[in-house]
Order: C-alpha cells, then sequence, then structure tokens
C-alpha cells in the first residue's frame, strides 16, 4: 500500500505539472505570437506622444544586438457593426509588409476549423479572434465595419454643440453692445477709421473668447472674419488710437447681421450633415480567424497600419514601436542595451512587464500545486514511518539479539532505512513511469473522460483544444528524488529511534 501510495502521488504530481507547464507554454506561445517582446514609447511632459520618424527609430533599434526586428506599433478601440449588432473593440494595427510579423500571426489562424490565412496586404481586409468571430457570428469572407471612435468622439461633441442656442441669442447682450461701441466710438483720422484701443481690444477679446467655446463652426467662423478684419488694422503714430480700412466698420455690422439672423435648425443640420462624411465606417473583409485565450489580452481585430492610421487620424504617425528579440525569455538583457541606445525620453517595456501580474499568477499556481501535491507524497512517506515503526515493534527481540551479538546502532539503523528506501525508490521509479506514460497518452485519456462528462480542461474557458503538456526533464528529476528521499527519511526516523533501545529491555520478554 505504501509503495502504491508513493506511486501515485509521484505520477499526480508529474502529470500535473506537465500540464501546467504545457499550458504555460500554450499560452505564453499565443501572447508572443502577436505581441511585441519589447515595446519602445516616447514619453513626453504629458504622457506618451506620436511617433513620426518611426523607421528611423526601427533602423536604429535594429542594429542592437540581440534584436531580431523592429516594426510601428498602433492599437486603439472601436465600434464593430456586423449584422445590425454593435459592439466597442480592441483593433491593433500591424505593419503588413513586415514578414516575420505576418508569419507569427500566420501561426495563430485557425486553418482547419475556420480556413482562411493572415495575408491582409493593404487592402480592406482584417483577421479576428475566434472569440469575436463566435459572438458575432463572423466567417471568413464576411464584410465587418469598423466605426473610428475618434470620429464618433466628435460626433458626441456635435450634439453637445446642439444642445448649446445659438451665439446671437446666448450673448445677446455683448453683441449688442459691441454694435453701439463700434457705431459710437468710430471716428475718422486720414480717411481711416479709428477707435480707442482700449476699447477695441476690448470688443476684440470678448469675440475672441466666444470663438473659442464649443459653437457651430458656421458661427465660429463668422467670428473670424470678424477677428480677421479687426487684426488687417494697425495702430496710429502716436499708438493712441487703432486704424481700420475704410469700410471695416460696416463690413463687421454685416457680418453680426448675418450671426443673428441664422436659424438654429438648419445650422444644426447642416452641423450633423457635415459630420456624416467624418464619421463614415471603414467596412473590412474577414480574411482569417485566429485562435485566442482567456488568460491573455488579445485584440479582438487585427487590420493594416494604414487603416489602423486612418481610423486613429494619426496622419502617418504612430503610438509605439514593437521589436523582437532572438530569445524572449532573456528579454532583460536587450531591454538594458535599448535603454542605453534610445535614452532617458524613452519607455522601454518588456512582454514581462506588461504582463507581470499574469507572469506572478502563474508562477504563483506552479508553486501551489507542487506545495498541495506533495502531500500526497508526503501522506505516503508517514504510511512508511508507521509501517517502519510497527515492524521495529514487532521485530524488538531480533533487534536485541543483534545489539547484544555486537551490532552497531548504524547497522540497526541501515537494516530498517534499507527497507523504507526500497518501497520509496520502487514507488518513485514506478510513479515516474506511470506519469510519462499518462502524460504520453494523455489525449485517449482526456477524450474517454469527456465522453463520460467529465471535461476536466473545457476549450471554451481556456481557448486551447486538447490537453497540453510539456515533460520539463529537471522536474521529473526533482519530484522522482525528493519523492525517494522523503521515504528515506520516513524510514530513518523510527530507525533511528529503535537503535537507541536498550537491548536488555528488548530482550527481557524473549
Amino acid at each position: 500500500m505504501c509503495l502504491l501510495g508513493v506511486a501515485v502521488g509521484v505520477m499526480v504530481l508529474i502529470v500535473v505539472l506537465a500540464v501546467m507547464a504545457g499550458f504555460e507554454r500554450e499560452v505564453k506561445s499565443r501572447l508572443l505570437g502577436f505581441s511585441p517582446h519589447v515595446q519602445l514609447e516616447l514619453m513626453g511632459v504629458q504622457g506618451p506622444e506620436l511617433i513620426f520618424d518611426w523607421r528611423e527609430i526601427k533602423e536604429q533599434v535594429e542594429a542592437v544586438e540581440g534584436v531580431e526586428e523592429a516594426y510601428a506599433q498602433l492599437r486603439d478601440f472601436t465600434i464593430l457593426e456586423m449584422s445590425d449588432l454593435f459592439y466597442p473593440v480592441e483593433y491593433r494595427a500591424i505593419d503588413t509588409t513586415n514578414e516575420s510579423q505576418m508569419k507569427g500571426l500566420e501561426e495563430l489562424i485557425l486553418k482547419e476549423k475556420y480556413g482562411g490565412t493572415a495575408d491582409m496586404g493593404l487592402d480592406d481586409r482584417a483577421v479576428v479572434a475566434e472569440s469575436t468571430a463566435r459572438q458575432f457570428g463572423i466567417a471568413v469572407g464576411d464584410r465587418i465595419l469598423l466605426h473610428s471612435a475618434r470620429n464618433l468622439q466628435q460626433l458626441a461633441e456635435a450634439w453637445k454643440t446642439t444642445d448649446r442656442p445659438l451665439v446671437a441669442v446666448e450673448h445677446a447682450e455683448m453683441l449688442a453692445q459691441v454694435r453701439k461701441d463700434l457705431r459710437n466710438e468710430m471716428t475718422v483720422e486720414n480717411t481711416r477709421e479709428a477707435f480707442d484701443i482700449a476699447i477695441l481690444s476690448g470688443i476684440f477679446d470678448a469675440l475672441d473668447a466666444i470663438r473659442q467655446e464649443n459653437i457651430r463652426e458656421s458661427e465660429r467662423g463668422i467670428l473670424i472674419n470678424i477677428l480677421s478684419t479687426f487684426q488687417s488694422g494697425k495702430p496710429n503714430e502716436e499708438d493712441t488710437r487703432f486704424l481700420l480700412e475704410p469700410g471695416s466698420v460696416e463690413s463687421v455690422l454685416d457680418q453680426l447681421d448675418i450671426l443673428e439672423a441664422m436659424d438654429r435648425e438648419v445650422e444644426d443640420g447642416r452641423l450633423l450633415r457635415g459630420m456624416r462624411e467624418v464619421a463614415l465606417p471603414r467596412e473590412l473583409e474577414v480574411v482569417g480567424i485566429f485562435r485566442t485565450s482567456q488568460h491573455v489580452l488579445h485584440p479582438a481585430v487585427f487590420v493594416p497600419l494604414s487603416i489602423g492610421q486612418e481610423l486613429k487620424n494619426l496622419e502617418g504617425g504612430v503610438e509605439a514601436i514593437g521589436v523582437r528579440v532572438d530569445d524572449p525569455y532573456k528579454v532583460e538583457l536587450v531591454q538594458e542595451q535599448l535603454n542605453e541606445a534610445l535614452g532617458s525620453r524613452w519607455s522601454v517595456q518588456s512582454w514581462k512587464d506588461q504582463n507581470r501580474s499574469w507572469v506572478e499568477l502563474i508562477a504563483r499556481e506552479r508553486m501551489m500545486m507542487y506545495f498541495a501535491l506533495s502531500f500526497i507524497v508526503l501522506v505516503s512517506a508517514f504510511c512508511i514511518m508507521a509501517v517502519i515503526f510497527t515492524i521495529t515493534i514487532m521485530k524488538k527481540q531480533e533487534i536485541g539479539v543483534m545489539k547484544a551479538l555486537g551490532a552497531t546502532p548504524f547497522q540497526v539503523v541501515r537494516v530498517f532505512t534499507f527497507q523504507g528506501s526500497i518501497v520509496g525508490f520502487l514507488g518513485a521509479a514506478l510513479g515516474v513511469g506511470l506519469g510519462l506514460l499518462v502524460v504520453r497518452f494523455r489525449d485517449p485519456i482526456y477524450g474517454v473522460l469527456k465522453n463520460v462528462g467529465f471535461d476536466v480542461f473545457p476549450a471554451d474557458f481556456h481557448g486551447i483544444d486538447g490537453l497540453p503538456a510539456h515533460v520539463n526533464p529537471p522536474e521529473v528529476v526533482i519530484v522522482g528524488v525528493g519523492a525517494f528521499v522523503l521515504c528515506a527519511i520516513a524510514a530513518f526516523i523510527p530507525a533511528f529511534l529503535t537503535s537507541r533501545r536498550d537491548p536488555a529491555s528488548c530482550l527481557r520478554n524473549f
């Protein structure tokens, strides 16, 4: 029973650790398949700034030892429309001319399940996440609409503008005073219309303050014309009065008449119709569907870089530069070199920095598995200890005879420790063999469990088909040797206590 307990404990520990390692590698491979190993951002006073010379920075970064390549990074939120369904999603724009980046995305495409490819080119094409495809019922070849979130923000601002009254109504008193001052304060100086500088500056500042408010563009255009008329003048030689061209006051009054004659419904309709061209959605063809995982943050849609720039109104700029390195698991070395090469204005974050909470969570889960499942082996070791205690009690007369004939305590300890060690060795070896066998044939075993309604690794939750596993030889050795050592220690304790008994007391009932 003790041997079987040790074997089962070792087997379970090896299988669970292999599955955990396989799951971790699978998730990391998906994460590193489309995410940069290092992300570079240009930091300004108020946060990250746009990078317009990203091609020059790209060449500089690729010259750093250990860097495989660098490419443009752009991401934002958009409204996805499909079959009259609307949902906010994140899109990521990638440089489709970058072969290795496209190769990484191509490896994630679920060709056997959905068909398709990652080849978006520079056309109106997109690659959609499997979770998004399921949510909207999207298949390869369907067409989706992406609404620019930036344009929708402009629409929201336009709606807020329509809630305001017309400038002529909201600032009626002030405009009436402007009319009065323009008529009453004007004099003629050298055929030009002259005003006291303080009075004209007051009028200019009041109108300019209105211009900067959230008003209708047609109203703003009239105010700009008025301000331009004032700016076309110049002070007199004494710098006491401001001179305008003849007819300037009449022109300003005419502009104010136009401002007061505006119809609110007409102007609001003109404002909203003008926004239609800005907020038209971008129609894209879905050419592929890529696999995802619930455990990794991923974009819902991949689009070509040019389309992403258009959706975000960046006009050739990018938000960040992604870097892929030769060995992503030793990214810290390259990270230090990039910090030195680029300077303090650049933020250099590795994939471990960006996903630190997730990486730490996986590490904690593995340690918890080690800790929890080790109790199975520990219980088996206690069983061995109990058995050895029982044997020493049953064999106390024989132990007394051995010690009376000159056996040393070390020899007594060796006899019983050897017995427990044999059980530990055979149990550990059997457990390692069974564990590796279960890992090797995990898919048929997993299929049988699913057929009886016991799905221990649901694909709907984890986003991974099948049962991933990866055998780490050092871990197997540690588990096997650890189980053997634990059993040997468990046998040594009762053997050591027995070796200290007095031979006379052992032979008393002989």
